[in-house]
Formats: structure tokens, C-alpha cells, sequence
């Protein structure tokens, strides 16, 4: 009985394939190009207008491909719905993100940061799919854009780690990173900011982490990061006002002030956010002349992983990638998604119902 079962549910899965091929290749192959399609990047990287439905990757699957609601194309701005070929997406994220930083460190810690980039990338990208939001924060360079020689290196770190995400309790976590983490002139202590003190968000994977290598690899890679790690403010950059005085002794491990415990010229800020864009940790203090200032430490939210921290683990250190990863994400294991587990189209279905998965 057990035997005639299985064969008619293999008869009837190859009768319907017979039947859907019949009706959905001659559709999918109806024309060279789906219209208003524009090839960009690698050979394998469309932009695929919302409207259209990839009648191939339906019957096939489409496990090499990553579509995103909104992504930044380098050179075209903001798209919709851009579907890439996987593999392109995180090489040409990942250069816009680190660059050539083989020119910096050896060739095997260049591999581990690019591996740990990547896979954060992959983990933020799959997120803020899930939860419907933009990730209109990231830019991707057309691979045909990149230098070959750091085209080729990047994608041999990335091929290797490509279907390769970051999960909490069983789901994707949002994989933040920044530039450069913080100093604690308290302590001495160079460290990241947790999602709780920057956020008022506690996240089990975002806390702070010590990062010894923020300035040392800061300063050796300000090139590609285009600020210096430490800076001086006399006024407030949104009101214009001379700072008089301030409260900044609330401080993470990272040095990062606490959420809901700063206050500047008399007034209370919530979360760091709201009184700065790009550099969240900073210490309220006078000058030689006496003059009141604002030190700022770092660039970047410092909130995750930080890009400095982990090229100097990579290199100072030998650590790989996923030490690196952990470091920075408290807690987290490792899933994949993509070509290794993600869903085969029709073809993948009938080969399941079929028994040859």
C-alpha cells in the first residue's frame, strides 16, 4: 500500500510538471528581456520593475538571487525593488563599505574582514526584508565598477560565505555596524555602544564589546573612512549655539553617554540621535585656553560591529571571521540563507513531493 502511494504522488507531481512546463516556459521565454529591465553591475545583476513577475526564477527558484524593496545603486540613487544576483550584491556592498583594505593589512586578515562584512551585510539586508523596512542606508557599487584586482579578491572572500546569516533565537538579526567605536576617557577603554544606550532598545546582541583597535586602525585607514577619529566642536552643530556646558559622565563601557542622561546647554536629550548624526560618543570638556568644547571619539553610531575593530582583530589578533562576528553580536549563531536553503521555485516543490531532496 505504502509503495502504490508514493507512486502515484510521484506520477501526479510529474504529470503536473509536464503540464506546467507546457504552459510557463513559452511565457517565460516570450521575450529576450522582461520591459523595462536594466542590466547593471555583473552579468548575472538586473533591476527588475515592480510590476514584472520572473516567470523563470518562479519555476526554478531563485536562490542566488536577493531582491530588496529599496537599495542605493551607486551613481542612479535610490531604486525600488531591485533583485541582484546574490553574490554581486554583498561584493559591490562590501567595496563601498571597506574598500581595497588589502593595501592595509595582509591578504589573510583583508579575507576574514571581508568575510565579516559580508555576512553582516547579508544578516541586515534579510532583516529589514522580513520587517518590511528600507535599507536605503546601504550603497551598492556595480561590480563593473570595481577595480578588477579588488573585484577579485573581494568576491573570493564572499563566495565562500555568501549564503551565510547572523541569527538570534532562530531569526536574522539586524546586523548594524559603523565606521569606528568609541573611547572611554573615564577608563581608557576603547569600546562599542550598546542598542540600549543609543537607542533606549535593549537587544541581546547589540551591547557594548571592548574594541582596542579603534584609533590605531582609524587612523590607518582614514583614507577610506574620510574623518579623524577624534574631533573638537566649540558650537552646537544644530543650533549654532557656543556650548556653556554639559553633562556626559553617564558612560557606557565604549564611552558612549547612556540613553536619556545627556544634557547639553540646559537642555535633555533622549538619545544621542537627536543632538548628532554621525559621531556618538563625546566628552564635554575645556580646551587649553580654557574654552568650553565638545571631544568627539570615533565616526559612526558605534552601535554593532565596528569596520576599524575588526580589520585591527584580523590582523593584530588572526581572528576570523566568525570569532569577529561574535565578538561583536553577543550571542548570536549562524543560518543560512540563499542557494543553500531557500526555496526552489516549482521544480523545487515537484523535486520535494518527489523524494529526491
Amino acid at each position: 500500500m505504502k509503495q502504490s502511494l508514493s507512486f502515484a504522488r510521484r506520477l501526479t507531481a510529474l504529470v503536473l510538471a509536464a503540464v506546467m512546463l507546457c504552459v510557463a516556459v513559452p511565457a517565460a521565454f516570450a521575450e529576450d528581456a522582461a520591459p523595462g529591465a536594466t542590466t547593471i553591475g555583473g552579468a548575472n545583476t538586473t533591476l527588475i520593475p515592480e510590476e514584472e513577475e520572473n516567470c523563470l526564477s518562479w519555476l526554478f527558484g531563485s536562490g542566488d538571487t536577493i531582491t530588496m524593496p529599496y537599495l542605493n545603486i551607486k551613481g542612479q540613487g535610490l531604486r525600488r525593488n531591485v533583485t541582484l544576483d546574490l553574490e554581486d550584491c554583498l561584493v559591490g556592498i562590501t567595496y563601498t563599505e571597506l574598500g581595497s583594505i588589502g593595501s592595509y593589512v595582509s591578504d589573510a586578515a583583508a579575507q576574514q574582514a571581508w568575510k565579516a562584512q559580508a555576512v553582516a551585510i547579508h544578516s541586515y539586508l534579510e532583516y529589514h526584508k522580513k520587517y518590511g523596512s528600507s535599507a536605503n542606508a546601504l550603497v551598492y557599487t556595480p561590480v563593473d565598477q570595481i577595480p578588477s584586482s579588488a573585484r577579485s579578491a573581494i568576491r573570493r572572500a564572499v563566495s565562500e560565505v555568501k549564503d551565510e546569516v547572523l541569527t538570534c533565537n532562530g531569526s536574522v538579526i539586524d546586523a548594524v555596524w559603523s565606521a569606528s567605536a568609541g573611547y572611554n576617557t573615564q577608563t581608557g577603554v576603547y569600546g562599542t555602544c550598546s542598542g540600549l544606550d543609543a537607542w533606549g532598545t535593549d537587544v541581546p546582541y547589540l551591547q557594548s564589546v571592548e574594541s582596542p583597535y579603534e584609533e590605531q586602525y582609524h587612523n590607518l585607514m582614514r583614507r577610506i573612512i574620510g574623518k579623524d577619529y577624534r574631533y573638537i566642536e566649540y558650537n552646537d552643530s544644530k543650533t549654532g549655539q557656543p556650548y556653556e556646558s554639559a553633562d556626559t559622565t553617564h558612560k557606557d563601557l565604549g564611552g558612549f553617554v547612556q540613553y536619556n542622561t545627556f544634557v547639553s546647554n540646559g537642555k535633555s536629550y533622549r538619545y544621542i540621535g537627536q543632538f548628532v548624526s554621525s559621531r556618538y560618543c563625546f566628552d564635554f570638556s575645556a580646551d587649553e585656553n580654557g574654552t568650553p568644547c565638545m571631544n568627539y571619539y570615533g565616526f559612526g553610531h558605534g552601535v554593532g560591529m565596528s569596520q576599524c575593530g575588526m580589520v585591527g582583530y584580523a590582523q593584530e589578533q588572526g581572528m576570523g571571521y566568525r570569532d569577529i562576528l561574535r565578538h561583536y553580536y553577543t550571542g548570536v549563531s549562524f543560518g543560512t540563507v540563499g542557494s543553500g536553503s531557500s526555496n526552489g521555485g516549482l521544480f523545487g516543490w515537484l523535486w520535494s513531493l518527489l523524494g529526491l531532496q
